[in-house]
């Protein structure tokens, strides 16, 4: 069986270059010098130059120790400016340079080279400044630094393998904001990184991330295996040895300790797969079993590891063991890969269907129940409503200057049932909403949702963390603007994979299915399903931010003015849409809008806000054809026009 690997980035490692790609293109600076005045020291047998003080290292090493403790856990540390040129990873030497001693070996790996220029000045700098000693064999280190490369040979528990990162945080490529990406590691919400994935395979058919492919580390913390292919990405699971990760420009530790799982991220039936050329061998030793790369001859690869291509031309290598451990299970079946095709709803009956949250309690008659809520934007809470209201015209507080944007506005909706709130611009309506929801934090007031613990927790005393997760699959928002429920870059099928992948769905092809048969439901053409949202009209963002909110069948579903912003004929077939899908499903809705002829066609019962207060409520036919609060009156005269 011809079994092999093949990373198509361009670099060259044959053995016994004297450089590594582009390590002749650092500049002379001063940096370099000063390590070369180092080394050129230590060469002439003078004491140890120390490059980083004792304090710095005692602050790396307990960074270390909490990155094992807490295993892919990125630690921040007091990262200092390092005399090192271009490329030779700061990170990584401060996090050696912390960690070996006088009796340790040390091993410098350089884009798989041992005996290039960057893998040489750097291992002689280590020994040189620490008084350890200084290999080019795996066998004989105990501190391994790396960039690029986890040795071919077989790592033990007498290893510390330390990586020179690039770029440590996993979710870089879906998140720019540095504290939601650290909200979403604490939360475990990592959906986004799941649609990315989505995202590739409808691409490419398969996953295609190399360096850097996300691991979930010790079933808690996704981690990116920056700086290594994915074929060392397997020898991280269950390793001997401790992996330490250093990221100097983000000022970041992690760790994978010995003996801890670590699985690359991946659909139930999509494989995680290893770089492979069929048929490629290494031009220089004959190794199908080991991660090649193009050796700048057309058709030709070479070992990664030179040390490893050196030892089997040299019979020292057992290369029986090697290949035991080698990933050869995992190079690419193209036969396991996702089909390309869309799916055809009607030819899949059978879609798994979501878990429906739990109903309410025995003898409840609602699904969601809001009590007194209300919202002051400014100084008083509760101090600040005397003054303000319909019987005063205004909503800003004279005792405190505050807005009364909503006060002791209660209400609840039975499943199957829709609630409407209207009211003009400024009238508070869409506050509440908020409120409810989470979006905004209540000054007073409560929400109870039937189907969290029977309806008896004020959702809005539980933590953020989980009033967020209620909104996977208990409490769903269709928003005014699409933007603000979809993520307009990802492609139509992709939002909903989002919330699918967030629900617990880890079968492709059923978040493919159920995708198409709720985009179908909505009557977006599924010859656009994989097209980006951003290149929707506005009708068609509506539409997949509906099918978006009913991925998960929540039993309680806001729509804060679904249809403003849309042309007139746009804006009746989402209400027609609307009104169709709150007749087949057992949903309790609360739709809010400023258009009386909205509120008509989807709604029950409606309240009426006016300056933060409900000033009638009622059956919404009643309302429309006879209304008592002259404010009422008026909004039906300009709904009648």
């Amino acid at each position: 069986m011809t079994t092999t690997t093949a990373h198509t980035s361009g670099a060259s490692a044959t053995p016994g270059a004297s450089a590594t790609p582009g390590a002749s293109a650092a500049p002379a600076t001063s940096a370099t010098s000063a390590i070369g005045a180092l080394v050129a020291e230590a060469d002439a047998g003078a004491p140890p130059a120390q490059l980083l003080d004792e304090d710095a290292k005692r602050e790396i090493r307990r960074a270390c120790l909490t990155a094992v403790c807490v295993p892919g856990y990125q630690v921040p540390f007091g990262s200092r400016e390092m005399p090192v040129a271009r490329g030779w990873g700061s990170g990584g030497l401060q996090v050696t340079l912390a960690v070996i001693g006088a009796e340790d070996t040390v091993k410098v790996i350089d884009q798989g080279d041992d005996a290039g220029v960057n893998a040489t000045n750097l291992r002689r700098l280590i020994a040189g400044t620490t008084g350890s000693a200084e290999s080019a064999d795996t066998r004989k280190a105990t501190v391994v630094q790396t960039r690029h490369r986890v040795p071919e040979e077989a790592l033990g528990a007498q290893h510390v393998l330390v990586y020179q990162v690039p770029v440590p945080e996993p979710l870089r490529g879906v998140q720019k904001s540095v504290a939601e990406c650290a909200r979403m590691h604490a939360e475990d919400d990592y959906s986004a990184m799941w649609v990315s994935l989505y995202e590739d395979i409808v691409r490419n058919g398969m996953i295609t991330a190399s360096t850097g492919y996300p691991v979930l580390v010790g079933g808690r913390y996704v981690m990116a295996t920056s700086p290594v292919p994915r074929w060392d990405v397997p020898r991280l699971h269950q390793a001997e040895h401790v992996n330490l990760f250093g990221a100097g420009r983000e000022k970041r530790i992690y760790a994978v300790p010995p003996h801890t799982d670590v699985r690359p991220l991946t659909f139930d039936d999509v494989p995680f797969e290893v770089e492979h050329a069929p048929g490629a061998r290494c031009r220089f030793c004959g190794s199908d079993d080991v991660f090649l790369v193009d050796s700048g001859t057309s058709g030709d690869f070479a070992c990664s590891d030179t040390e490893w291509c050196a030892r089997v031309r040299d019979g020292d290598a057992d290369t029986a063991a090697h290949r035991r451990r080698a990933p050869l299970a995992l190079l690419p079946d193209p036969a396991a890969r996702a089909r390309h095709a869309t799916p055809d709803p009607a030819e899949h009956p059978a879609t798994p269907r979501p878990a429906p949250a739990p109903g309410q309690a025995p003898g409840q008659a609602w699904a969601l129940h809001v009590d007194g809520i209300g919202k002051v934007h400014g100084a008083g809470g509760a101090a600040a409503v005397p003054g303000t209201g319909p019987e005063h015209g205004t909503a800003i507080s004279p005792a405190t200057g505050a807005v009364v944007a909503a006060w002791d506005i209660s209400f609840d909706v039975a499943p199957g049932e829709a609630l409407g709130v209207i009211g003009e611009s400024g009238s508070g309506k869409s506050t509440v909403l908020r409120c409810v929801v989470g979006d905004e934090p209540a000054t007073a007031g409560r929400v109870r949702l039937a189907g969290v613990e029977g309806g008896a927790v004020d959702v809005l005393a539980l933590p953020a963390a989980v009033r967020r997760a209620l909104r996977v699959d208990t409490m769903a928002v269709v928003y005014q603007d699409p933007a603000a429920g979809l993520d307009l870059r990802v492609s139509a099928g992709g939002n909903i994979a989002e919330r699918l992948t967030a629900a617990g769905w880890r079968g492709y092809h059923a978040i493919r299915r159920r995708a198409a048969e709720l985009l179908d439901r909505v009557e977006v053409p599924l010859a656009r399903m994989d097209d980006p949202v951003h290149t929707f009209s506005g009708g068609m963002r509506q539409r997949v931010q509906i099918a978006k909110a009913l991925a998960t069948e929540p039993p309680v579903l806001l729509l804060d003015e679904p249809t403003t912003g849309l042309d007139a004929s746009v804006a009746a077939g989402v209400l027609d849409l609307l009104r169709s899908l709150l007749a087949e499903r057992d949903v309790a809705a609360v739709v809010v809008s400023h258009d009386f002829s909205v509120i008509e066609a989807l709604t029950d019962r409606t309240l009426v806000m006016q300056t933060g207060r409900v000033v009638e409520r009622g059956l919404t036919d009643q309302l429309f054809h006879d209304p008592h609060h002259p404010y009422t009156q008026r909004l039906v005269a300009a709904a009648r026009r």
